[in-house]
C-alpha cells in the first residue's frame, strides 16, 4: 500500500507539470483596432453638391488597416434627406470598433433660412419652473422640400447635450417658414419620452442676421426660449 501511495505523489508532479504545459501552449494576445474620424461628424450639403469623403484611419498592433474598413450606408445627393454612414474596422476575432457620420442633403431652393448647422446663442433659456440660462449646442437645420425644414432639437439640446441624455431626447421635427419670416411647427417628437411639444409662440427669423428664435411649451410646466444662428 505505501509502495501505492509513492507512485501516485510522485506521478502527481508530472500531471500537474503537463496541464501548465497545455495552457502556455494555447494563450493568445487579441489586438485590438484603432478607427479615428478625420473631417466632420456632421455634414450639410446644398441638393447636387458632391459627397467628397473627408477620411479615416484605422490601425490594429501598430499597421495601417485603413483599406480594410467597410462603410455601410451611401448618400444620394440628388434627393433631400438625412443619411447615415457607419464606419467598422474589424480585429481578426471579429471585435469591431466603430463610428458613424451623418449627411444631410438639403432642397436647394432659395430661402431666407438656410440649411445649415446652427449654434444655439445666448440668451435661450429654460424660463419654467424656473430660469436657467444656456448655449452653446448644435442643432441642424435643413430645408426638405420648398419652405419646409426638419429640425434636430426644437429644445436647443437641453436633453439631448445639455443633460446628457443622448439624441433619443431631441425633440425631433419639421416646420414651415411663413411669408412674414415667423414659423409654422408641423412636427415634433421626443422619442425617449413619446410624446411632443404643446405649443409653439414667439417665433421670428431675422434674414439679416440669419438669427431664428421661438418659444416652446412642454410637458404641461416647461417652457424654453430658443435662438439659434449659423
Amino acid at each position: 500500500m505505501k509502495n501505492i501511495i509513492y507512485s501516485i505523489l510522485v506521478c502527481l508532479p508530472f500531471v500537474f507539470g503537463a496541464c501548465d504545459k497545455s495552457t502556455n501552449d494555447t494563450s493568445k494576445v487579441t489586438y485590438f483596432v484603432t478607427l479615428e474620424r478625420e473631417g466632420d461628424e456632421k455634414i450639410v450639403l446644398e441638393k447636387g453638391q458632391p459627397f467628397v469623403e473627408p477620411g479615416y484611419y484605422a490601425e490594429m498592433n501598430g499597421e495601417d488597416i485603413t483599406e480594410s474598413v467597410q462603410i455601410k450606408g451611401s448618400v444620394d445627393v440628388n434627393t433631400p434627406g438625412i443619411y447615415n454612414l457607419v464606419y467598422a474596422a474589424y480585429n481578426e476575432d471579429g471585435f469591431a470598433k466603430t463610428f458613424t457620420r451623418t449627411v444631410y442633403v438639403a432642397d436647394d431652393t432659395a430661402s431666407p433660412l438656410k440649411s445649415g448647422i446652427y449654434t444655439v446663442a445666448e440668451g435661450s433659456k429654460r424660463t419654467a419652473p424656473s430660469v436657467v440660462a444656456f448655449s452653446g449646442y448644435e442643432i441642424v437645420i435643413l430645408q426638405m422640400e420648398p419652405g419646409i425644414f426638419y429640425i434636430s432639437d426644437f429644445l436647443g439640446g437641453w436633453y439631448d447635450q445639455r443633460a446628457g441624455y443622448g439624441p433619443d431626447y431631441a425633440m425631433v421635427g419639421k416646420f414651415e417658414l411663413n411669408d412674414d419670416n415667423t414659423i409654422t411647427p408641423l412636427e415634433s417628437y421626443v422619442a425617449g419620452w413619446g410624446d411632443s411639444m404643446d405649443q409653439m409662440t414667439n417665433t421670428l427669423l431675422d434674414p439679416a442676421t440669419g438669427t431664428l428664435k421661438w418659444t416652446v411649451a412642454y410637458a404641461g410646466q416647461l417652457s424654453f426660449d430658443i435662438i439659434v444662428k449659423q
